[in-house]
């Protein structure tokens, strides 16, 4: 089992970074960072992160509905994608996935359909 871990630090080994922004709150300027990791298990892949707990302006994310998972083959046109609408839910297992290099990036979902931007992509080779 391969495990490919993603943290808002570089790692030396792996040099991945995976960070999750809060929603943006009425045009807000900071950002909230969330590490993740991924997990790969045969031709699945095993996805997760913590939920982020302040809009980009720093105040509290109080409405958090969910996340947006986004996933393809090429980093620059991720077309697949999985809505998860439950806030306590940060694992998430992508079956069934051909062999060769995939690529994931996450969002977070207010309560009023507000996005976070998208996550940084990482990348998971299945073989």
């Amino acid at each position: 089992m391969k495990t490919l871990r993603l943290l808002q630090h570089v790692l030396p080994v792996l040099g991945v970074t995976w960070l999750l922004c809060g929603c943006n709150d009425q045009g807000s300027s900071a950002a909230t960072s969330v590490p993740g990791a991924v997990q790969k298990v045969s031709s699945n892949a095993t996805l997760s992160w913590e939920a982020p707990t302040a809009n980009t302006n720093g105040s509290a994310l109080t409405d958090l509905a969910g996340y947006r998972i986004y996933y393809g083959s090429n980093p620059s046109k991720l077309d697949q994608s999985v809505q998860i609408k439950t806030v306590g839910m940060q694992t998430y297992v992508l079956d069934n996935l051909t062999a060769g290099t995939w690529y994931f990036a996450i969002m977070a979902v207010t309560s009023a359909g507000t996005e976070s931007a998208l996550s940084n992509v990482v990348s998971l080779t299945i073989g």
